[in-house]
């Protein structure tokens, strides 16, 4: 078994802003990623790059489900899954940070490039849309609206 605090490995060059993220490549068979969408049902979402309307292939992008990652020779780990589409570098076999020989894959990237994050969310329409909009869960500009409405006495004029 292999312990956490391993360090995460050094580059062939050192980069002041490595950063390496550890996961598994969702798209290593196939082109495409797939998602099971919860229905019950034999049923998936697939997920592809495509550029300039051309199907790009595995080899090109990955699709992470990441875990972790080490940044300036310290491991951290999310505190859930976090999907990334990847065009920056090509996985390699994952070393340190606990994730040797499990059958894990790295990416160095630098934190300067540009990442896509995925999220994916699966549940009721009260819970993802009504609750997530309640006071306390919505973003803060929808509070500077009312409270600049309340200035007003609630009027969108000033007359």
């Amino acid at each position: 078994m292999t312990d956490d605090s391993v360090p995460a490995p050094a580059t062939e060059r050192y980069q002041a802003d490595a950063l390496i993220l550890y996961g598994v490549k969702l798209n290593d068979r196939k082109d495409y990623a797939r998602f099971d969408f919860g229905d019950g049902h034999l049923s998936d979402l697939r997920m592809q790059l495509f550029r300039d309307q051309i199907g790009s292939k595995s080899g090109e992008y990955s699709i992470v489900l990441a875990y972790g990652y080490a940044f300036e020779g310290h491991c951290y780990r999310f505190d859930s899954t976090r999907v990334f589409l990847i065009t920056a570098d090509v996985p390699r076999n994952a070393v340190g940070c606990g994730f040797d020989d499990l059958g894990y894959k790295m990416w160095s990237i630098r934190a300067s490039d540009a990442l896509l994050e995925i999220l994916i969310s699966y549940g009721d329409a009260k819970t993802l849309i009504l609750d997530a909009n309640l006071p306390g869960k919505r973003s803060p500009n929808s509070y500077a609206i009312t409270l600049r409405m309340a200035h007003r006495d609630g009027r969108l004029t000033r007359d």
